[in-house]
């Protein structure tokens, strides 16, 4: 396996990403990692990383890549938003099936909310294969509110108490301030743009074959939403993945999710 940093421009910054190449004969389908939010991606790096290598290791060309105005991208946190996310997924498609010889089609793999941003950006592009949803995100709505609650968590930790309440944090936005999340200023057009995101309540225009995969600590059904999701996609397994929930601080140090690989190579093999 070769893995290779390098930049690639789209539109007038330059994207991060990581190239990991099998050595010998490469499968001609590729794979674009969309990882999560924020401080979710921070912890869940290393499982990205090695997952990305046992691919590359089954003769999958990966390419792992920081969204604009992230890691070592290009500009600031709080330019960024759904748009541009997209934007940056379809980009670093397009960089893959250039950049690798036989690359004729690239399968995408996202978690968390870089799931729900695989699962819009397969929709709009024609050469993806596969898309594979880690504990995806389904409703933007509560998601953001989950980021909300974390400024309010700092604020009790900060200052004792809560000076400004969720509706204050949303009319800041609003008016072209940021709002602080784990060290990660959201602005409004990011926040916007992601509660109008329902998964459930959007037509699904991707045909390819989809992989969704709930990670939960043990053995549990599968949930009603994403059994409705399911149902709604149509070419998709949903199945449980027993792991500790890797993409926020827990106690266990994750640098792999044997379960989730496991599950995810299977299901690889079988299509």
């Amino acid at each position: 396996m070769n893995e290779t940093p390098f930049f690639f421009p789209n539109k007038n910054y330059q994207l991060f990403g990581v190239l990991h190449e099998p050595v010998g004969q490469a499968k001609k389908e590729g794979f674009v990692f969309c990882s999560p939010f924020a401080e979710e991606k921070l912890w869940t790096h290393r499982v990205f990383v090695n997952f990305a290598r046992d691919l590359a290791d089954l003769g999958y060309p990966v390419l792992r890549f920081d969204y604009m105005g992230n890691g070592d991208s290009d500009g600031d946190f709080e330019e960024s938003s759904v748009e541009t996310m997209l934007s940056d997924i379809h980009c670093a498609v397009r960089t893959l099936r250039e950049g690798v010889q036989d690359c004729e089609s690239v399968n995408l793999l996202g978690l968390r909310f870089g799931a729900t941003l695989a699962a819009m950006a397969a929709g709009q592009e024609e050469t993806i294969n596969k898309l594979i949803l880690w504990e995806l995100i389904i409703n933007g709505m509560s998601y953001m509110r989950e980021m909300l609650r974390i400024n309010l968590s700092t604020q009790t930790a900060v200052y004792k108490e809560i000076r400004y309440n969720s509706k204050a944090l949303i009319k800041m936005m609003k008016e072209g301030k940021t709002v602080n999340v784990d060290g990660y200023e959201m602005s409004w057009p990011l926040y916007d743009q992601s509660t109008k995101i329902d998964l459930l309540a959007q037509p699904n225009p991707y045909p390819g074959r989809t992989l969704l995969v709930q990670v939960n600590r043990k053995e549990t059904e599968i949930s009603e939403p994403n059994k409705k999701l399911q149902m709604q996609i149509g070419n998709c397994e949903v199945v449980l993945a027993v792991e500790d929930p890797f993409w926020k601080e827990i106690k266990s140090y994750y640098s792999r999710a044997e379960n989730l690989f496991r599950i995810t190579k299977e299901w690889l093999e079988k299509c």
